[in-house]
């Protein structure tokens, strides 16, 4: 009996291990084309509304993107994926081309004016 329960115990903890490990939070790093202000609170806004994200933070300085999130609910493929829908670039993922084109001038162009710091 002592036996059973023994092992009984044992799948207990490595199914509960199983299920803590498809839920957990992971982050990534995710190189952009943001070039101003205006592009950090899009982004940001964007993802921050998205399900399964947890935290977006865009450093402009360095064009890279920190993002937390639930892996059980979004991966970071689908993150750079809505990245690319905004219209900026994510890694290797090449922007969609409408929604960049519907971007304010100072968000396509590095040159431009922006009034957002």
């Amino acid at each position: 009996m002592k036996k059973v329960l023994g092992i009984m115990m044992l799948l207990l903890v490595f199914n509960s291990n199983g299920q803590d490990n498809k839920s957990r939070t992971v982050t990534a790093n995710i190189k952009t084309s943001a070039v101003c202000g205006m592009c950090k609170e899009r982004i940001e806004e964007k993802l921050n509304y998205t399900k399964g994200v947890v935290f977006a933070e865009l450093n402009l300085d360095n064009k890279v993107l920190t993002v937390r999130y639930k892996t059980k609910v979004i991966t970071a493929d689908q993150i750079r994926k809505v990245i690319s829908k905004t219209g900026y670039h994510a890694d290797d993922l090449i922007r969609d081309l409408e929604a960049f084109n519907n971007l304010p001038g100072c968000c396509r162009d590095k040159n431009a004016k922006c009034t957002k710091k």
